[in-house]
């Protein structure tokens, strides 16, 4: 039977929730509980015993007395190898954060190890794991099988429901810090993303505008709807481009990955490379003038028609629905 470590980020008073999601594939494939061992990557980890007892798996692993620099990359591939070489797992699971995603490609270079980058699942066949992945813009999936003695997966967040079952306070394991964490790049300052209402990751439900509204004005409109709906606002490509919305709104190949349970779109055309960062969404609902708009292959319900005849009529009902 597979040994799986998955890395998961460790912060003040809490791990990472995309964890939790982790679990649940793992469920998914029949990996028994007993050979999951979390390896928690963040600073200082002996004193956030209490955060590591709360990881619901039998096993946890830290390094002493560690400093990851703010989560610099190249420290954390160090301390990663690290704990892969003291665990010696067959699979590694890192979840596609910010964070994850870049520690995932050095960490394979560095263990001269293959890995599947941007992983929406895994199969098991014939007793080897799958990764699937999106290729040609997410216009196709890919199913990647991995031939070296450990495989590395990058698993897209957001797509699995979060394991709420298991209680288990977890055995911790600290390994002494042996290494001398050299880099040549340093991490002068980090400031956090000021922005109003829900993150688009995190959203369950998502309200995004096109080039097809026209300018930035229509977008109070939206984010009144997104009020309504307790919603996060999003944009595409061509929005964030002309300056209506800052890029950190943009969704889609060169943006945000999301998976909410409604994606509403108004003067979204859905191109390849948009659908490619929401193609998970549970539902989709979209408004736009163009009957041939590729958004409307994946959309559950769809609206032809301009938006300014439409969603007017929509923010009322909303409105009504409020006050009962």
């Amino acid at each position: 039977m597979s040994k799986v470590l998955i890395f998961t980020e460790i912060y003040e008073n809490s791990y990472d929730k995309s964890l939790l999601e982790m679990l649940t594939l793992m469920d998914d494939l029949n990996v028994d509980p007993s050979n999951i061992i979390v390896g928690a990557l963040g600073d200082e980890l002996e004193s956030k015993e209490t955060v590591l007892k709360s990881i619901p798996v039998s096993k946890v692993v830290a390094m002493k007395n560690n400093d990851t620099s703010n989560f610099n990359p190249n420290v954390l591939k160090i301390i990663a190898k690290n704990i892969v070489e003291k665990t010696n797992p067959d699979k590694i699971i890192i979840p596609k954060t910010s964070v994850g995603q870049d520690l995932a490609t050095r960490l394979a270079y560095c263990l001269d190890q293959g890995i599947v980058n941007d992983c929406l699942n895994i199969e098991y066949n014939d007793g080897e794991w799958l990764g699937l992945r999106p290729v040609f813009g997410g216009n196709y999936l890919a199913k990647v099988n991995i031939n070296t003695n450990v495989e590395i997966y990058c698993v897209r967040t957001k797509i699995f429901d979060e394991q709420n079952s298991n209680l288990i306070s977890p055995e911790i394991e600290y390994f002494e810090n042996e290494l001398e964490y050299k880099t040549n790049s340093h991490i002068v300052d980090r400031s956090q993303e000021q922005s109003e209402g829900l993150r688009l990751e995190d959203a369950e439900v998502v309200v995004a505008g096109g080039r097809g509204l026209g300018g930035p004005e229509p977008f109070e409109t939206l984010e009144e709807i997104a009020v309504l709906l307790n919603a996060a606002v999003g944009a595409s490509r061509a929005v964030c481009d002309a300056g209506w919305k800052d890029h950190s709104y943009q969704i889609g190949l060169t943006g945000k990955d999301i998976s909410p349970n409604l994606y509403f779109t108004v003067g979204i055309s859905g191109a390849s490379q948009h659908m490619a960062g929401c193609g998970n969404s549970k539902h989709i609902v979209s408004i736009d003038k163009n009957i041939d708009a590729n958004i409307f292959k994946d959309a559950e319900f769809g609206a032809v028609g301009d938006w300014k005849n439409i969603l007017p009529g929509f923010l009322d009902t909303l409105k009504d629905l409020g006050k009962e």
